[in-house]
């Protein structure tokens, strides 16, 4: 599960920043970014759901290969990384 979760964050997060998809997320997170930052907006949040679904993978294969559970660390860190990039990106671009 985790590893499924994990790819599509990434897909979406690719889709995203890449191909600008910005109707991926939903309207209200992006209603008043300006047309000239656009661009870094889809990229700082693609970037995001990537840095998420990362640490998603990253989780199971620590988990699933050792006895320790220190994936739920990585999971962690990576969740908090891509939360403050994502409201960072928010404050930054969605105002009036």
């Amino acid at each position: 599960m985790n590893v499924s979760l994990g790819l599509i964050l990434i897909v979406c997060g690719y889709l995203i920043w890449k191909q600008e998809k910005i109707s991926l997320i939903r309207r209200y997170h992006y209603k008043r970014v300006k047309e000239q930052d656009k661009k870094i907006y889809c990229t700082e949040t693609g970037t995001a759901l990537i840095i998420f679904g990362l640490s998603f993978i990253i989780m199971w294969f620590i988990n699933y290969f050792t006895n320790v559970s220190y994936g739920i660390l990585v999971l962690a860190i990576g969740f908090i990384t891509g939360m403050i990039l994502f409201i960072h990106t928010e404050i930054k671009y969605n105002r009036d």
